[in-house]
């Protein structure tokens, strides 16, 4: 329902007739998953009838990985483009026009390379039509975090913008994630903006809403599954002070909170700028009160500023506490390949259990002495009560030739909160030729009179486009106990129909040998209107290197023929340790009678076994009707019945169904 009423809205921003218009744009894409520094990117451009250079979102590239494709038509190297993999730049041998389209995707290591810094941060949004009161615009969004791989993100949506005066503007934006599961208004995010200025006053109303797996809501700032409205009032006073008020209210996943604020800013000189801030929030078990005064201050190349906060907290659970902070930082820019930063902290705590008063200095200095050099060093002082700990930080980064990178750090911690601790690390990376990398490194930590010591070795070869092949070994040695990590793993893909990834990784320890990991992930899409993807893994890993003795396997099918959409998959988990079986399945059938109509079908099957059996059926039946070329009308609904050791549980029956109504431009 969010999803239409987003298309409502954006609909009525295009009332008047519009001039087409269309804007070139880089989109850095999609991460394949696998080992999290080996990754494979893909930039999206559109032609602005030149030949380039078209700058693409890393530099770093690794040498002969890429595949440029133009409009479908894939190109070939040196013939009809060349490529500079250490600036991560393309030029075409001839202009590409305007209107195409260009996808290129390559690999990168995701220790060595660097972003370029001038890839764009919307990766695209192209201009459908235009007006002098109106605008409406296709936009997407691509990413893949480097910490996480295999978490590709890809929002597709429409933005609108209104004008109905020069001093009042409505805006609105609506995305939705294309790869996550789930309906429609619990993977897409709206947001709307008014806003109306003049001379001596500001007036901003918005609203925001983001599903529960919606993949945008970081970006907006938000968790998922929020409902949240807002208001501010700026009053300008004079040339030097303004004030600000605010409402907010928001729901995220049932807890509410609302809370007022208000805000004073004066100038008093060039550069000098003192503020006083009050808000207050409330939700069903507590309400917090925050204060804060400061005074920033910004003179050739020092910055620095002071400010004092105090929050105070009323709790249904914990009763009454405040916490009172005090902060000085600063920061030079000594020269301008050198930053120094200095920070000078206090904090006192007061609650049930009396008052607790911590103090942090901290000072650090950067600088890079030659092109490729940088030297990192710090040293921060703490005290909590009567205890206290120093720790002092020296970093290195060096990059003497393409072919080559160092990283080194050490840390030392020592003082009352704890024993006496040291970590120091070194990682050599060499691509000596276009189809050979070796990385090696060692990271030796110390905790009083214990130590321990992590190596590991990584080899890989490409000696073909689309055909990669790695090996690593970690060893880690504490006191009297070993251990060794070996990994294997290939990555195939020569053409543009299939993919295959596997990856093998074998534990030796002196208490024996854990399980062994196994992960096969494949990909087939021999047709525009067929495409397969299946995997399967034996005891995986989490987040944080633990081994899941469990064993998974997944099928998905996607087929369209003619007026008929076939969509299914298929997944099984089976617990090797508890012996509990999960099976997922779930089948679509969207038939289109005409343009104008489509029926569509589906079964959902949800069952684990234990030592009982729970199943779970879902059946659902839409229909879609196209009342224009505008709008459209549909209905759908679901019944879902449960049964427990194959036994009907007629009394947890339930029933839903939604009608909606949408609007197409």
């Amino acid at each position: 329902m969010r999803a239409i009423i987003a298309l409502l809205i954006i609909g009525v921003l295009i009332g008047t007739p519009f001039a087409a218009a269309q804007q070139p744009a880089n989109v850095p894409a999609a991460l394949s998953g696998g080992d999290s520094s080996q990754l494979s990117y893909t930039d999206v451009f559109m032609g602005r009838n030149t030949r380039g250079p078209y700058l693409l979102s890393w530099k770093g590239i690794r040498v002969r990985s890429e595949r440029v494709v133009v409009d479908g038509r894939t190109f070939r190297r040196d013939e009809e483009y060349t490529i500079d993999y250490t600036a991560g730049t393309l030029v075409f041998a001839q202009p590409l026009r305007n209107g195409s389209m260009a996808q290129v995707t390559y690999e990168i290591d995701a220790k060595t390379a660097q972003r370029n810094p001038k890839t764009l941060q919307m990766p695209l949004d192209m201009e459908l039509l235009n007006a002098a009161r109106g605008k409406l615009a296709l936009t997407g969004a691509y990413s893949a975090p480097l910490d996480k791989p295999g978490k590709e993100t890809t929002l597709l949506g429409l933005t609108g913008e209104l004008l109905p005066s020069g001093s009042t503007q409505i805006s609105a934006t609506f995305l939705t994630d294309v790869n996550a599961r789930g309906r429609l208004e619990e993977k897409s995010g709206l947001r709307l903006q008014a806003t109306s200025k003049s001379d001596l006053a500001e007036w901003t109303l918005s609203y925001l809403t983001a599903g529960r797996e919606f993949s945008g809501a970081q970006a907006w700032k938000v968790k998922p599954d929020t409902d949240a409205l807002s208001t501010s009032l700026k009053l300008l006073l004079s040339q030097k002070l303004n004030v600000s008020l605010g409402f907010q209210q928001s729901d995220t996943g049932g807890a509410k909170v609302a809370g007022t604020s208000a805000a004073l800013a004066y100038n008093v000189s060039e550069g000098v700028r003192a503020t006083v801030s009050y808000l207050n929030q409330q939700n069903p078990l507590a309400t917090v009160t925050t204060t804060s005064t400061g005074v920033n201050l910004q003179r050739g190349a020092l910055t620095a500023g002071i400010e004092r906060r105090t929050q105070q907290q009323e709790s249904l659970l914990q009763g009454r506490s405040a916490v009172t902070t005090d902060r000085l930082t600063a920061q030079v820019d000594i020269t301008p390949s050198t930053q120094a930063q200095a920070l000078l902290e206090q904090q006192r705590l007061e609650g049930a259990q009396g008052a607790t008063e911590r103090s942090t200095a901290s000072l650090g200095v950067t600088t890079s002495p030659t092109q490729g050099i940088q030297l990192r060093t710090g040293i921060r002082y703490d005290e909590i009560g009567e205890k206290q700990q120093t720790e002092l930080s020296l970093g290195l980064e060096a990059k003497p030739s393409p072919a080559y990178r160092l990283l080194g750090s050490y840390v030392q911690r020592q003082g009352e909160m704890g024993d006496r601790a040291t970590a120091t690390s070194l990682r050599v990376v060499s691509t000596p030729r276009s189809m050979l990398q070796l990385e090696t490194g060692a990271l030796l930590e110390t905790t009083g009179e214990q130590a321990s010591l992590k190596q590991d070795v990584l080899l890989a070869l490409q000696p073909w486009q689309g055909i990669r092949l790695e090996t690593g070994v970690q060893g880690m040695y504490a006191g009297d106990r070993e251990g060794y990590i070996r990994t294997l793993r290939a990555q195939l893909a020569p053409g543009r129909t299939w993919r295959i990834d596997a990856t093998h990784r074998l534990r030796l320890t002196d208490s024996g040998a854990p399980p062994e990991t196994w992960g096969v992930a494949l990909s087939v899409t021999p047709s525009q209107s067929l495409s397969l993807t299946g995997s399967y893994t034996r005891n995986p890993e989490d987040n944080k290197g633990n081994i899941q003795q469990q064993e998974q396997a997944e099928l998905k099918l996607q087929a369209r023929m003619s007026a008929l959409t076939l969509q299914g998959s298929m997944g099984v988990k089976r617990d090797l340790l508890s012996n509990t079986n999960i099976t997922l399945a779930d089948v679509a059938l969207i038939y289109r009678f005409s343009p104008l109509m489509e029926l569509l079908t589906g079964y959902r099957l949800n069952r684990q076994q234990t030592t009982s059996e729970l199943t779970a059926h879902t059946y659902r039946l839409g229909y879609r009707y196209a009342l224009s070329d505008i709008f459209n009308i549909s209905l759908e609904g679901t019944l879902t019945t449960y049964e427990r050791d194959r036994i009907f549980q007629p009394n947890q029956t339930e029933y839903e169904a939604r009608l909606k109504l949408g609007v197409r431009f």
